[in-house]
C-alpha cells in the first residue's frame, strides 16, 4: 500500500510559498521520518470534491485547503477526524481562533489579514473602520473585492455587521450597494491592486491583505495599512486529515510538526505571513506588519457556508455589475 511506503500526498498552492513551505516544512520531516512527498496542485473545490468522492481510499492523504472551502470541509459528515492536543500535542499553543473556526475539525496553519490600505496623499481624513468607507468623500476611490479576490464573502459578512445584523449577509448585500458610489473598481487579484494604487487611479483598497500592503508602502508609496476597529478578516490555510486513512497516525505526527513554533517561526519571518501557534516568536520586523491573532474579526461562517453561490449571484448581478 501507498501509506504503508510512507508517501504522502497532499495539497499546495505554488510560488514563493510553495518554495518556503518545503524548504522549512516538508523537506525536514521527509528527512528525519523517510517520507516522501507528492504535491497535488488545482484549487481548493478540486481537492475537497476528491475527498469526497474518494472517501472510503483517499487519494489525497492531507488536503491543505483554504477559506471559504474549509467551512464546507467540516459539513460533510465523518469526512475529517476531529483533533485534539492528545493526538497533536502543539494544538494546545495554537490560537484557538485557528481552531474553533473549524469546530476542531481542522487546524489552521498560517494566515493572512485583510484590512484597509490608503493613499494619504489621495484621502482627505484617515480611515480608521470599515465604516469609514462609506465616507461620500471617498466617492470613486475604492477598490474592492470581487468574489475570486478571497476575501468577498467576508466583505459581505462585515457590510452586513455595520447594517446591524453581522449573520444575515443579505443585510450586507444591500448595505454594499450603498457603498457603489464610493466604488472604484471590484478587483480579482493582488496585482490589480498593486497596478491602481500605485497609479494613483484609486485610493484605497478595501480587504487587502497586510503584508502585500506594506510592500507597497516600503516601495514608496505614501500609504497607510490599516487593522480596522472592528478587526481584520482572515485568510488561513488549514489541515484536515481524512477519517479514513489508514495512516493517520504520520498524518498526525506531521500536522504536529508543521505547528511547532520552530517552523512557524521560520516560516512566518521567511514568507512573510502570520501564524497560528501562540508561542512562534516572530522577528519584530515581520510581527509589526501583521495583525494579531486577538485583533482578527470572526465571521459567522456557519450562516453562510451553504449559500455562497447564492451571495455569489446577488453580489454580480446587484452590486458589481448592477
Amino acid at each position: 500500500m501507498r501509506a504503508q511506503s510512507k508517501t504522502i500526498v497532499t495539497t499546495l498552492f505554488g510560488g514563493a510559498y510553495e518554495e518556503h513551505y518545503r524548504r522549512i516544512v516538508l523537506d525536514p520531516f521527509a528527512a528525519a521520518h523517510g517520507v516522501e512527498f507528492v504535491i497535488k496542485y488545482g484549487s481548493a473545490d478540486e481537492w475537497l470534491n476528491n475527498a469526497i468522492v474518494n472517501r472510503n481510499d483517499p487519494e489525497i492523504d492531507l488536503p491543505f485547503l483554504s477559506l471559504p472551502v474549509a467551512m464546507r470541509a467540516i459539513r460533510v459528515p465523518d469526512l475529517f477526524l476531529e483533533l485534539t492536543p492528545n493526538d497533536v500535542p502543539n494544538l494546545a499553543d495554537v490560537h484557538p481562533i485557528f481552531r474553533d473556526v473549524y469546530e476542531n475539525k481542522a487546524v489552521g496553519f498560517n494566515y493572512v489579514d485583510y484590512g484597509i490600505l490608503y493613499r494619504e496623499d489621495m484621502v482627505e481624513k484617515p480611515i480608521t473602520s470599515w465604516a469609514d468607507l462609506w465616507d461620500p468623500s471617498l466617492a470613486g476611490k475604492i477598490l474592492a473585492p470581487a468574489a475570486s479576490a478571497g476575501s468577498m464573502y467576508e466583505f459581505v459578512m462585515i457590510a452586513a455587521k455595520l447594517a446591524g445584523d453581522g449573520s444575515d449577509w443579505t443585510k450586507g448585500v444591500e448595505k454594499l450597494k450603498e457603498l457603489k458610489p464610493n466604488i472604484a473598481r471590484w478587483f480579482n487579484t493582488s496585482n490589480e491592486v498593486d497596478g491602481l494604487i500605485q497609479r494613483k487611479e484609486a485610493g484605497v483598497a478595501a480587504g487587502f491583505g497586510g503584508f502585500r500592503s506594506h510592500a507597497l508602502i516600503d516601495g514608496g508609496v505614501p500609504g497607510k495599512f490599516v487593522i480596522p476597529s472592528e478587526g481584520a478578516p482572515m485568510g488561513v490555510l488549514s489541515y484536515h486529515v481524512p477519517a479514513n486513512h489508514p495512516n493517520r497516525d504520520l498524518l498526525l505526527e506531521f500536522v504536529n510538526f508543521a505547528l511547532a513554533p520552530e517552523q512557524q517561526a521560520a516560516f512566518g519571518n521567511a514568507m512573510p505571513t502570520g501564524v497560528t501557534n501562540s508561542k512562534a516568536v516572530l522577528d519584530p520586523a515581520v510581527a509589526s506588519k501583521i495583525a494579531p491573532a486577538d485583533q482578527l474579526l470572526r465571521i459567522d461562517w456557519p450562516s453562510i457556508q451553504s449559500q455562497f453561490t447564492e451571495i455569489t449571484q446577488r453580489m454580480q448581478q446587484e452590486v458589481i455589475s448592477g
